[in-house]
């Protein structure tokens, strides 16, 4: 066994191909030399060399390795150029690579980045030696390329993209106007999440780990869910200042590649004869779940996967290889594993669902077919193990971890009023309250052709009856509690409902697409039946107001039904020609999907640019102006926004902060959040409810705020730049310091948020004295006003123990009313002088009172004993970035070095260079041991399951080469499978027998009369299920 495989891997093409690639590497080397010589400059001399290189490699390639002979102009251009475009494809490929893994690999030294150039060498290498092999000097005859499906795929990126664009430079979105399309969640996380990963790809710091937000989090849990897609390194083309833009623009590229994979598969689908796949593209690429959902972006990498990952399940249950399944489940699970999950989902139901639809089942072929689906879905998955393993073990600490099924099992309505959502112009949903609303619409032509396929003859029974039921179990998942939470990857959704709808979108489309197809078959009964019941129920609902839908949206869903049923009425009947009537229809449908993308556009809305620019540009140059004086830039510190229009704006602005928003923040940071008072709920916290004692041991040591008074939450007004005003905290404390041993008892599970606090300050410092008093109770009514009095000398807080509408503060300091989520602490202030403060209480609808309200104050003296007692051994740092720091501290007595860092298994400790153990305090932050002296601490970081998954990721493509390389060794034709003949229907590429049908069936259409074919006889003969008349 092992001299065969040493015979099929080392022969003289392999050879002279890794001979010829040192002779490649020997002129890019040489043309670079002789380039700097004669002082050409490095970019142009390194882009040069490279050309060079590439061109030597494709002759020697050519003649010598491949020894392909053919020199015909034309071939030879075209050869070329996929030659170059393959060579800048695996450079690109491993050039993320190579980036990537030097980044989770940390400072490891230089003996570590050799080993990742290796790496990714042989790498370039292998893909380089596939793509030559397989695509550029292939020995099969290549097929001629269908100028229609060609063109089909082109139009059905460019029409999408375009559109999209179009509606935002209307929109007046950069550079058209002073707007961004990004809202909701990709402006509270999505935006500060590129401009965090765009900094680290632009200084070269870790992926593994971010001090941005959170006090600290798993950085590589947050690229695997937000940020994989490779399109997202398109982001380091654009400066800091852009990535509002640049996001922008990943949604159109990533809108267009949803057209350009659905183009493919219906064009493949019916052989490229006409033009009609295009507008079916366009219902999926326009429709109201991708523009209302297309500000997470981070979906629509995966979304497009979903064509390709139907016809690679269609191939295999031909008997052909599961190439196409195997890469398109892995990139969608790579890009985004929450999609990803849905596709496998999917994936296994529409297995199911073509078994059953085959001409004849036999056990052997089911076996074959299931065993070929089966490794090659475990092969995609494997493959995205680098990061599917760090991010389950990372949602292992997160609340989603804590959910459980619904019970008992329920319906979200109790009516079809979630159909009207695939009514023409139906607003698109981008955020709601609870969980019922869809985005299902495709095109208001889908209704009736729906009915049509449930009509269609010319379609298996079985198929019809399986696919329908496939459809109508995802229907049913958006109204049952049960399915729905599967869908959601065992999830109980939040705020956007039924995100995988897409697939009930393209599941649809593929069956009215089937009936289209038939078009020139069907009855006039049939057409009129399949107008009747979708403009019944249009009728209904708007009779009735089902669905609460507008007016508008009624009246133009049935002014649709009528013309697109009236057209196909009247083409039946005889009275319209197959191209007239294919061209009005492929008019209006396209009309209909572009006009409500724009309109879907204007209803998503805009945010205004400039105003989170500012913000940006003031922090930077105060910041930089405050520690540049200092002379300490380096030096770790954490700041914070006082404002709630963006959530983790500290990141956005360039800061370490406390505040985060994401669905990968640990549970345990936002109960810790919750039991020190400060504002705090599922995957997310906020600055709101902060002391001056949480602010300092946090170190939280700047504050950018638009409110102009000289000091802000007892900080000092320090710098200003336009509008925006700089706070400092003088107290704010080192990322550790020493506390005494009793920290260990300390925990923040408790809902009294001033015994959480006094109890740290006793267990930390020995001081047997509370350090937070409670001064009075207040009682709030709905609408009342309430006077506090600010003692001399003293921190105030109020302690708000329920959420009510709104309550608004006023101190010396500010005014500001806290709207919904308002059941934490206020800092009131501390002044020199008595003074007042007020409070107003505005209850939420049919919420009964009193509302009660806690006063809290600190004697200053006594908290300057504490602070001092904290201060006095803290943790000097000599080194600090992204997953790694070192510093030093001097340690008077043993005791406990507290860090403000979560903790988290994937840190490694270690004490004067030797590893040592390290714990959970307060329920969520970090502890060590330290003895009495000086000593070097050292802390790196390492997700947890991430070398495991890189590992299992190389085994897995290692084993996915090797299948495809038996696959064509064995040269293996699909046409020859027994399992391929059980699924005739499906063999989309190779049955010229049905396009000869089809043809003999239209022919044969021109000559009937208009009285052959009326509405009593409706003769036009039967096929047998494979004709594609329109």
């Amino acid at each position: 066994m092992l001299r065969k495989l040493w015979e099929k891997c080392v022969n003289y093409e392999t050879v002279s191909y890794i001979i010829c690639g040192f002779l490649t590497t020997a002129v890019d080397f040489a043309v670079y030399a002789l380039l700097r010589q004669i002082e050409i400059g490095v970019g142009l001399s390194q882009a040069m060399s490279w050309l060079a290189a590439v061109l030597f490699a494709h002759v020697v390639n050519k003649l010598i390795v491949f020894r392909n002979c053919n020199l015909r102009p034309s071939y030879l251009v075209k050869e070329v150029g996929a030659f170059v475009a393959a060579r800048a494809f695996s450079g690109a490929v491993t050039w993320v690579l190579m980036v990537v893994m030097v980044k989770l690999g940390g400072d490891r030294g230089m003996l570590y980045e050799l080993f990742c150039k290796f790496t990714s060498s042989v790498i370039n290498m292998v893909l380089n030696y596939i793509f030559s092999k397989v695509f550029v000097f292939s020995e099969k005859e290549k097929a001629p390329v269908n100028p229609v499906k060609r063109n089909c795929c082109i139009l059905g990126f460019a029409i999408p993209a375009l559109t999209i664009a179009l509606a935002f430079a209307v929109n007046q979105v950069f550079p058209f106007g002073d707007h961004g399309v990004l809202i909701i969640d990709s402006l509270h996380q999505y935006l500060p999440f590129f401009t965090e990963f765009h900094e680290k790809l632009e200084q070269g710091s870790s992926l593994r780990y971010s001090f941005g937000g959170g006090l600290g989090f798993n950085f590589w849990a947050t690229y695997a869910y937000y940020l994989a897609s490779p399109l997202n390194f398109l982001i380091v083309l654009f400066p800091k200042r852009n990535m509002m833009d640049a996001m922008a623009l990943l949604i159109v590229i990533k809108i267009g590649l949803c057209g350009l994979t659905s183009a493919w598969y219906f064009s493949t689908k019916s052989k490229g004869q006409t033009y009609m796949p295009l507008v079916f593209s366009l219902m999926f690429s326009l429709g109201s779940f991708i523009i209302g959902y297309y500000f997470n972006l981070m979906w629509l990498d995966s979304i497009a996967m979903l064509p390709l990952v139907m016809m690679g399940i269609e191939r295999i249950l031909k008997g052909e290889r599961g190439s196409l399944f195997c890469i398109s489940l892995f990139y969608a699970l790579y890009c985004n594993y929450y999609i990803g999950f849905m596709l496998c989902l999917f994936s296994c139901l529409y297995f199911v669902v073509l078994w059953i639809s085959a001409r004849e089942i036999k056990i052997k072929n089911i076996i074959t077919s299931a065993v070929n689906f089966g490794w090659h879905a475990l092969l995609a998955g494997g493959m995205a193990a680098v990061v599917l393993l760090p991010a389950y073990v990372a949602l292992g600490v997160t609340e989603s971890a804590e959910n459980s099924f619904p019970s008992p099992i329920k319906l979200f309505v109790n009516n079809l009023s979630q159909l009207t959502s695939q009514f023409a112009f139906c607003e698109p949903i981008n955020i709601a309250d609870d969980q019922i609303g869809v985005n299902a619409f495709c095109g208001t032509v889908t209704l009736i052709l729906a009915v049509l396929y449930l009509l269609d003859k010319n379609i298996k029974l079985r198929e019809r009856i399986a696919k329908t039921a496939l459809l109508v179990l995802l229907y049913a998942s958006f109204d049952v509690n049960v399915l729905n939470y599967i869908w959601h990857g065992f999830h109980v959704q939040n705020g956007l409902p039924n995100r995988f709808a897409f697939i009930y979108i393209f599941l649809m489309l593929t069956m009215a697409f089937d009936a289209w197809r038939h078009m020139h078959k069907f009855k006039v009964w049939q057409i009129l039946l399949a107008m009747a019941a979708p403009l019944a129920f249009a009728i209904y609902s708007a009779v009735t107001g089902l669905g609460e839908r507008e007016l508008y949206t009624y009246g133009i869903t049935i002014g649709l039904l009528l013309l697109y049923g009236m057209a196909m009425l009247i083409y039946r009947l005889g009275k319209m020609h197959r191209e007239v009537f294919r061209s009005l229809f492929f008019f209006l449908a396209a009309v209909e999907m572009v006009s409500y993308a724009i309109f879907g556009v204007f209803c998503n809305g805009t945010v205004g640019r400039s105003t989170y620019l500012d913000e940006q540009i003031a922090y930077e140059k105060t910041t930089e102006r405050q520690e540049g004086r200092q002379g300490n830039q380096d030096n770790f510190y954490r700041s914070e926004i006082d404002s709630n229009r963006m959530r983790d704006e500290n990141m956005f602005l360039g800061a370490d902060g406390v505040v985060l928003f994401s669905s990968t923040m640990p549970a345990a940071t936002v109960d810790m959040c919750k039991g020190l008072g400060i504002e705090a709920r599922t995957n997310k916290n906020g600055y709101n409810g902060f002391t001056k004692l949480v602010n300092d041991i946090f170190g939280v040591k700047y504050v950018l705020s638009s409110r102009g008074t000289d000091q802000l939450y007892q900080m000092e007004k320090v710098d200003q730049e336009g509008d925006m005003n700089l706070y400092k905290n003088s107290g704010a404390l080192g990322l550790g310091f020493m506390v005494k041993d009793d920290i260990i008892d300390w925990t923040t599970d408790s809902t009294d948020h001033f015994e959480v606090q006094n109890d740290f300050v006793t267990m930390a410092t020995g001081i047997d004295e509370d350090l937070f008093e409670l001064e009075e109770t207040i009682d709030m009514e709905d609408g009342g006003t309430y006077t506090i009095v600010l003692p001399a000398g003293k921190q105030v807080y109020l302690d708000v123990t329920s959420s009510v509408s709104s309550i608004e503060i006023t101190t010396p300091d500010y005014t500001r009313t806290y709207d919904t989520y308002n059941d934490h602490l206020y800092d009131l202030g501390c002044f020199d002088a008595i003074d007042n403060a007020t409070v107003t209480c505005t209850f939420k609808e049919n919420q009964s009172g009193p509302v009660t309200a806690e006063v809290w104050t600190c004697d200053q003296e006594l908290y300057q004993q504490v602070h001092d007692e904290l201060a006095k051994s803290q943790l000097q740092l000599t080194k600090f970035e992204d997953g790694k720091f070192e510093g030093t501290v001097e340690a008077a007595e043993d005791g406990v070095l507290m860090l403000s860092l979560p903790y988290d298994e994937g840190w490694s400790a270690k004490i004067d260079g030797e590893d040592d153990d390290y714990y959970m305090i307060g329920d969520a932050l970090t502890g060590v041991d330290v003895t009495e002296g000086t000593h070097t601490i050292t802390f790196e970081y390492t997700p947890e399951g991430l070398w495991k998954g890189t590992w299992i990721s190389l085994i897995c493509v290692a084993l996915y080469l090797l299948t495809s390389a038996i696959w064509i060794r064995k040269g293996k034709k699909p046409e020859l499978s027994s399992a391929g003949d059980a699924f005739e229907e499906y063999d989309f590429e190779n049955g010229q027998a049905e396009k000869d049908a089809d043809e003999k069936d239209e022919t044969a259409e021109e000559t009937v009369s208009a009285d052959q074919a009326d509405a009593d006889t409706g003769d036009i003969q039967e096929g047998d299920g494979e004709d594609h008349g329109i």
